[in-house]
């Protein structure tokens, strides 16, 4: 996953202070909040960083704590909010039996990645990076693994902003003492091909979107 890759100080941005917890939970509305995960780094292109976090709030929404995803920008000095939204992160009971999803967030290549995996015997990950678009973030790169071991898997990488995609079906390998391995000696099936390049999703609106993705050849299938 990328987060793996990630690292919280980044050049140039090493000795820049984020906001208070206080004055985010301020601006945000909410009495109180929890920094899950932050980075800092330049979003925007301008040299300047943003500060970027998944919090939660001490609201509860259906038997969990709300989560959201923020973006805040240095004006004059002080941080601002500029993007809230509790739609590109996944609550804490979403995970399956693996438990919390949120594996994490940061900032890398005027991007902003967040993760998430979970499930249980089948299991799954996902990974969303959003770059800047006049005064929203929106999607730019989707990856994502479903798969079990022993069994089937599907690998998608999906590139918005270049109107391309990319899957690959094969099969899991199985750990010691649960099969030969013998499965993995075919090739797996793999297929690259165009998607549309206008297809537009925003950091606010990423559980609202219903984009479904069809390879031409294979028949492979997605959504975003």
């Amino acid at each position: 996953m990328w987060l793996v890759l990630l690292l919280n100080a980044k050049a140039g941005f090493g000795q820049a202070a984020g906001p208070f917890v206080e004055d985010m939970a301020v601006q945000l509305g909410t009495a109180s909040i929890e920094v899950l995960a932050m980075d800092m780094g330049d979003l925007t292109g301008d040299g300047a960083p943003e500060y970027a976090a998944a919090v939660q709030t001490e609201n509860v929404i259906d038997g969990q704590r709300e989560r959201l995803v923020v973006v805040f920008r240095l004006q004059q000095g002080q941080w601002v909010l500029w993007q809230s939204s509790p739609s590109p992160i996944l609550g804490s009971e979403e995970g399956g039996v693996l438990g919390d999803p949120f594996a994490g967030l940061g900032i890398q290549d005027q991007m902003l990645h967040i993760s998430h995996f979970g499930g249980s015997n089948w299991r799954w990950s996902m990974d969303d990076a959003y770059r800047q678009q006049g005064e929203d973030l929106i999607l730019s790169e989707h990856r994502s693994y479903w798969g079990s071991f022993c069994e089937e898997k599907v690998d998608w990488e999906i590139n918005l902003a270049e109107g391309r995609a990319h899957c690959a079906y094969g099969r899991e390998e199985c750990p010691e003492g649960f099969g030969d391995n013998g499965h993995l000696d075919s090739i797996p099936v793999t297929e690259t091909f165009e998607i549309p390049i206008g297809l537009r999703i925003t950091l606010e609106q990423r559980n609202d979107s219903a984009v479904h993705i069809v390879s031409p050849v294979h028949g492979f299938e997605t959504s975003l």
